[in-house]
C-alpha cells in the first residue's frame, strides 16, 4: 500500500508539472488594435523609453550579490545624460563618485564606465590610464585581503597549538 501511495503522489506531481509547463508554453492572445479605441480609451503600452527598467530576480545573481543602489542610480543617470546629449558631464559625476565611495564594487564599476567614456571620442590613452589605475587598486585590495587571511590563519594555528591540540588533522588515526 505504501508503494502505491508513493506511485500515485509521483504521478500527480508529474501531471502537475507537465500541465504548468504546457500552460507556460501557450501564447496569450494578441490584443486587438481597436479594443480600447472604440471607448475613447488608450491601451496601456509596456515601458519602452528612457524610463524602461528590466526586472531583476534576486536569485539570478545569488544571495547578496545583486546590484547596489549606487550602481543602479549611476546607470539611470548615465542613460539620462546620454539621452540629453550631455555625456561630457558624466566624467565629473564618475570622478565625484570615486572621491566619495570606498565600496570596491562601485569603484570598479565606475572605473570601467569612466574608461569607456574616455575611450569614446579617441582618448584611448586616458582610458588605458584609468583602467591601469583600477587594476592597481584591485591588485592592492587583493594583496591586502590575502595578507589579512594569512594573519588570521597564523593566529588560528597559534591558538590551536597553544591549547595542546594539533594544528592539522588528517582524520582518525589508529
Amino acid at each position: 500500500m505504501h508503494r502505491t501511495t508513493l506511485l500515485a503522489a509521483a504521478l500527480a506531481a508529474l501531471l502537475a508539472g507537465a500541465t504548468s509547463f504546457a500552460m507556460a508554453q501557450t501564447q496569450p492572445p494578441a490584443p486587438t488594435a481597436n479594443a480600447g479605441a472604440s471607448a475613447g480609451q488608450t491601451t496601456p503600452r509596456p515601458h519602452a523609453g528612457s524610463m524602461a527598467r528590466t526586472f531583476h530576480h534576486p536569485w539570478r545573481q545569488g544571495a547578496g550579490h545583486g546590484r547596489s543602489g549606487v550602481i543602479s542610480d549611476l546607470r539611470s543617470l548615465e542613460r539620462l545624460y546620454m539621452e540629453a546629449g550631455r555625456s561630457k558631464d558624466l566624467t565629473a559625476v564618475y570622478n565625484d563618485v570615486l572621491a566619495r565611495s570606498q565600496d570596491p564594487r562601485v569603484r570598479n564599476y565606475v572605473y570601467h564606465r569612466l574608461a569607456r567614456l574616455q575611450a569614446r571620442p579617441t582618448n584611448v590613452d586616458q582610458a588605458i590610464a584609468t583602467l591601469r589605475k583600477s587594476l592597481d587598486e584591485n591588485l592592492a585590495n587583493a594583496a591586502k585581503m590575502r595578507s589579512e587571511r594569512e594573519q588570521m590563519r597564523s593566529k588560528w594555528q597559534q591558538q590551536r597549538q597553544g591549547t595542546g591540540t594539533p594544528a592539522t588533522s588528517t582524520g582518525p588515526t589508529s
